[in-house]
């Protein structure tokens, strides 16, 4: 995730304010590539999006990620 977050202006791993922002902004993406589809969007925060696209739009078939997502 180091190149997520440098993407998203994340520069210091624990910097929490940084972390923060770059996370908002990541969800951000995540919400308006998923039309705001919040379950989608966190599938993605999670597994990342090539997972949500490989399983046809949908929530993929992990555990961890069907946990979070929950």
């Amino acid at each position: 995730m180091p190149a997520t977050a440098k993407q998203y202006g994340g520069r210091v791993a624990f910097n929490p304010a940084e972390n923060v922002r770059a996370g908002v902004a990541y969800l951000r993406e995540l919400l308006d590539r998923y039309s705001n589809n919040e379950e989608l969007a966190l599938a993605a925060y999670n597994a990342g999006p090539g997972a949500v696209d490989k399983h046809h739009q949908s929530i993929p078939p992990y555990r961890e990620t069907q946990s979070y997502v929950t």
